[in-house]
């Protein structure tokens, strides 16, 4: 029930934001999503090169560990319970 509802949310979200276009303010909506977009992007490659510069270099850090956020991510996407 609860996955229902989430799904009926974004699918909420999404109607808005394509309505969106037909409004006067399609530019400035559409200028607000993309830096959004971008901003998440950026913020996924920082996180990304750090956890890659992390394990490059640090010989001391296990492969077992599950302290890095990519891991943690994962394992909280897939519910991991380690």
């Amino acid at each position: 029930m609860r996955r229902k509802i989430g799904l009926w949310i974004v699918f909420l979200f999404t109607l808005l934001l394509i309505s969106l276009s037909a409004t006067p303010y399609s530019k400035t909506a559409d200028l607000a999503l993309i830096s959004i977009r971008f901003s998440i992007l950026l913020i996924v490659s920082v996180l990304a090169l750090r956890e890659w510069w992390r394990t490059r270099h640090d010989h001391t850090a296990g492969r077992d560990a599950g302290g890095t956020v990519l891991r943690r991510l994962r394992g909280w996407y897939y519910d991991d319970k380690r």
